[in-house]
């Protein structure tokens, strides 16, 4: 038998060797063989690297780190680029995003060849690419390291809304300026610019269908308000788009023969139309002229084309979101209260689907009828007080006497998913309380509240959480400078419909931004219908903002960072970010 330290080097020359999934046991055998005592720093580092190796292949990333503690880089010139790629595929793993992108910078001075810079620096970008804007602004503050520094200054500026290309471009020079020494590579830089060329939609003549007329004409009013308001605020460089409004009717068929003239009028954008029929006719068509957004959704197959978009307040959108909220509330047994009918159906399918995906269940569900004004029988038999009673009356006949009784609510639920408009939430929710369930948290969806203020009677939903839109729940001064120019473009009360009037706004401040966003799905816009994004197949989806009920007013859980009129990255002006940026090229 060989003498240490020759022993404890054989062996790790073994354990690395059959370093491999199928062969893990026998490598940790041979790694926990070794006394470390007897090794060398650069042996000992050796040895640390393979253990984490070792504890990846085992998915095991935080041990990985434990192995390889960060003041250990410095220790062995020798293994410094196996040791800061172990590092970084461990912190990947365990989801430090800044620390795996330090690594990941530091890794990109010393690899020997252009290839593997090459690999490297494609993972630093697509790492920030997924990463939100927020998260990049607070790295960037946090950031100390120069190289980092210009990464993370690039892709602010990609994440950042452009007017046009030519602000675009002149970010980038002024980038070249500060980082006159960069390491990011050239194609990467030009990127940039290319995927912001090719995904602009600068459209000079906006085609509106809506129905002004019919049985969905405040609906329409309220949209063309708030896009109308959008126009009047957003910000342009050059004179903003022609909008021309086509009223659709109450026909659908209308609706494609107005689409079809739109476009032979010279429309380079439409939006619209809004009625379901309306929209599936639309997208029967063969093929789209023009980029299009969709003021509702369909189920029908639609063609994989980059010229259609769906937008629309659908209503399971919000009910998923309850499900995902009460889920991370650590609830996981629910009841339902919903009307009875298709929409209450979909509301109920949608969100129980969700709930059950996230571990949850649904202990039971319960219909009512919106013509009822007294919901007591629905109610107790979703609290199963009609057992309860049902135990009094078999008492009283087996004793022959009346007894006090006190009926007990069932006790095996943690909160009520309540579907349903204003005038039956109002009732809902105090016949909850009084049949023993004040203690029970309700969740709904923004149905419950008009969106227009109604202190008096909207104290009969006090304690309700629910989700809805920042057009609704931002004080901010800004927003309310929109809903008061939205109001003096109604004709008549009527037509206020605030969550019709944020689709509005959306819908044309979401226009230059639509090919981007579905070609980077992991980002996002901040609207008044809440944060956008979009899916595989060009639907919009909208995470919605949390509030309850005190007082017979809706109190948001959160601040908005969205500002409109004027946008602003989320915590400093294009200049500043860059400035901090800077600064860390100076300070190293």
């Amino acid at each position: 038998m060989k003498d240490s330290p020759q022993r404890e080097m054989l062996q790790l020359h073994a354990a690395e060797i059959v370093l491999r999934p199928e062969s893990v046991d026998l490598a940790g055998k041979f790694l926990d063989a070794i006394d470390e005592s007897v090794l060398s720093e650069g042996v000992l580092v050796r040895k640390r690297i393979a253990e984490a190796e070792l504890a990846l292949m085992n998915k095991q990333p935080q041990l990985a780190l434990d192995a390889v503690p960060e003041k250990m880089i410095d220790l062995s010139p020798q293994h410094k680029v196996r040791l800061l790629s172990v590092r970084a595929e461990a912190l990947r793993a365990t989801e430090r995003t800044i620390k795996f992108l330090e690594t990941l910078t530091a890794l990109n001075r010393l690899l020997p060849n252009r290839d593997q810079k090459e690999k490297n620096s494609a993972l630093i970008w697509k790492s920030l690419m997924t990463a939100k804007q927020k998260e990049i602004v607070s790295w960037t503050v946090e950031n100390s390291d120069c190289d980092l520094a210009a990464w993370l200054s690039l892709a602010q500026i990609f994440k950042r809304d452009h007017k046009s290309l030519f602000v675009l471009e002149d970010e980038i020079q002024k980038w070249h300026s500060l980082f006159p020494e960069h390491v990011v590579p050239a194609h990467i830089v030009e990127l940039v610019t290319q995927d912001r060329a090719s995904s602009q939609v600068a459209p000079e003549r906006i085609a509106i269908l809506l129905p002004m007329t019919g049985r969905y004409s405040a609906n329409a009013e309220a949209i063309f308000a708030g896009i109308a308001t959008a126009r009047e605020f957003e910000e342009t460089l050059g004179p903003p788009p022609e909008l021309v409004l086509y009223d659709t009717g109450g026909s659908a068929v209308d609706a494609t023969e107005l689409y079809l003239r739109a476009v032979h009028e010279g429309a380079d954008f439409i939006i619209g139309p809004l009625q379901k029929e309306a929209v599936s006719l639309v997208v029967g068509q063969e093929q789209l002229p023009v980029p299009t957004l969709l003021l509702n959704y369909t189920n029908d197959p639609v063609p994989d084309s980059s010229m259609l978009f769906q937008f629309g307040l659908l209503p399971e959108n919000e009910a998923r979101q309850v499900a995902e909220r009460a889920a991370s509330d650590n609830f996981r047994a629910a009841l339902a209260l919903i009307p009875e009918g298709d929409w209450g159906d979909r509301l109920f399918k949608t969100f129980n689907t969700r709930f059950s995906e996230l571990g949850g269940v649904v202990l039971q569900v319960e219909r009512y009828l919106v013509k009822d004004s007294d919901y007591s029988g629905p109610i107790k038999r979703l609290l199963q007080l009609n057992q309860s009673e049902k135990r009094r009356r078999n008492l009283q006949e087996t004793i022959k006497q009346r007894v006090k009784f006190e009926p007990y609510r069932r006790q095996d639920a943690d909160f009520v998913f309540l579907a349903g408009l204003p005038p039956q939430a109002r009732l809902l929710r105090p016949q909850l309380s009084y049949h023993y369930a004040s203690d029970l948290p309700v969740y709904a969806t923004s149905h419950i509240f008009s969106g227009n203020e109604n202190i008096s009677a909207d104290q009969d939903i006090e304690g309700i959480t629910y989700c809805d839109i920042p057009w609704i729940l931002s004080d901010s001064p800004k927003v309310e400078l929109l809903r008061d120019s939205f109001d003096l473009q109604l004709s008549s009360s009527e037509s206020r419909l605030p969550r019709f009037a944020a689709l509005g706004v959306d819908a044309y401040r979401i226009v230059p931004h639509l090919s981007r966003l579905a070609a980077y799905k992991d980002d996002h816009f901040e609207g008044m219908t809440g944060i956008l994004s979009i899916d595989s197949n060009n639907r919009i989806f909208r995470k919605l903002s949390w509030a309850q009920f005190e007082k017979g007013r809706p109190r948001a859980f959160h601040t908005f960072a969205v500002d409109f009129p004027k946008n602003f990255p989320i915590t400093a002006t294009q200049d500043e970010t860059l400035l901090l940026v800077n600064s860390a090229c100076e300070n190293n």
